[in-house]
């Protein structure tokens, strides 16, 4: 076997790894998601960089969160602050109109 590709795709494999490694160690600040509806929420997580968001009913009647404008942030986890860009984000949200659980 030639030593020129094998190195290549070793160089290229440690390379692949280093940048996800620097993706993990990446951190951005989260903002506060309370009190948007579902749609702003998602927006405001996705500009400040994180892609992992996820939208459940608050009140637990097992509904679809599916219109973003007719839903409203009520909780998030992880809470605002630092994270790694990784982090997936939970919002809890109730329909328009709604009033939130107590916590």
């Amino acid at each position: 076997m030639r030593k020129g590709p094998a190195l290549l795709a070793l160089a290229v494999v440690v390379a692949l790894l280093a940048l996800s490694q620097h993706a993990r160690k990446q951190t951005a600040e989260l903002p506060d998601l309370r009190g948007k509806t579902l749609r702003d929420a998602q927006l405001a997580a996705r500009d400040a960089g994180f892609r992992q968001l996820a939208g459940e009913d608050a009140l637990d009647r097992h509904r679809i969160p599916v219109l973003g404008s007719n839903w409203r942030v009520c909780s998030q986890q992880p809470p605002p602050a630092r994270h790694t860009l990784t982090t997936p984000v939970t919002v809890r949200v109730v329909k328009t109109g709604e009033a939130c659980p107590a916590p």
